[in-house]
């Protein structure tokens, strides 16, 4: 993976990687609300199917203003966790995720869920 990814049009530079992680730092609204990339991964065994898996976190914080002037995060992060076999490739992963984004995405292919679901709290 390249040290240094960008997303759009921003560009996350990346902070420091060793073996279970990584943290990218983008900071075009300034140094002060950074948004952050953190990419982790851990081992793991399955409690009901006793098999090992691998355990993936992909996490942005975006830092914002609040009215009461302090600074505080606002985090979005999916975690995936599959069998570690040769039959499970990025097509399953990405089968799970198009599920997420049809739930949420705004345009005429998604649901437009966001705001009932994140800000209303509806289930």
């Amino acid at each position: 993976m390249n040290a240094n990814i960008t997303v759009g049009a921003l560009s996350y530079v990346q902070r420091f990687s060793e073996k279970s992680g990584s943290l990218r730092r983008e900071v075009a609204r300034g140094p002060n609300l950074p948004t952050e990339l953190r990419i982790s991964h851990q081992d793991y065994v399955d409690s009901a199917t006793k098999l090992p898996g691998k355990r993936t976190l992909v996490r942005f914080d975006r830092y914002q203003a609040l009215s009461t002037g302090v600074i505080a995060p606002v985090s979005a992060y999916v975690v995936v966790t599959h069998p570690t076999d040769t039959l499970v490739t990025g097509t399953e992963i990405l089968a799970c995720f198009e599920n997420l984004i049809g739930l949420l995405q705004e345009d005429d292919t998604g649901l437009d869920l966001a705001d009932e679901i994140f800000v209303n709290g509806e289930q």
